[in-house]
């Protein structure tokens, strides 16, 4: 993607902040020395904070959001998708960081769905739930849950229900 594809009033995906907007294009400098354009990204779900990003790397930190049928497409691949959680902690969390460390959104609706069932299991069961489940779950539905918000135009709250609804149909289909 060539950074003429990017332009102010565009939305984008900013890596661990979210859906932004390109508010300007500001000839800045950040050491006294080198100028140079950046974008100035404003996240959606915060108006106050506003990040720079230099012209020239756009290509490798932004991305266009998602259409609507990419986010259901993603939902619906993950519809039979399974991942095994390792019973060693130290091998869990390195998957799962790994899987979050990918993006693939398939991956981490698999991952998010493994372990609300996990949960539910423990819970049932009267285990205690791990802390560093509960972290990797917080973080996965933070990966992706704003940027499916802003595309599908539903609260982030609403998210986990679109997503099992969807889940339900994909599998009774």
């Amino acid at each position: 993607m060539d950074t003429a594809d990017f332009s102010v009033n565009d939305y984008v995906v900013y890596k661990g902040v979210g859906v932004c907007r390109i508010e300007a294009v500001e000839n800045k400098t950040f050491d006294g020395v080198k100028y140079e354009d950046y974008f100035k990204l404003v996240p959606v779900s915060s108006g106050s904070s506003s990040y720079f990003i230099p012209v020239g790397a756009a290509q490798l930190r932004l991305r266009r959001p998602m259409t609507e049928d990419e986010v259901n497409a993603a939902i619906d691949n993950s519809a039979d998708g399974e991942i095994t959680l390792d019973r060693n902690t130290r091998e869990r969390r390195n998957a799962i960081e790994l899987i979050l460390k990918e993006g693939d959104c398939t991956r981490i609706i698999t991952l998010i769905k493994t372990i609300h069932l996990h949960t539910k299991s423990c819970r049932d069961s009267g285990k205690k739930v791990l802390v560093s489940d509960e972290n990797a779950l917080r973080m996965a539905e933070n990966m992706i849950y704003p940027e499916f918000s802003f595309v599908l135009g539903i609260g982030e709250n609403e998210v986990e229900n679109y997503i099992g609804k969807r889940l339900g149909n994909a599998v009774n289909a």
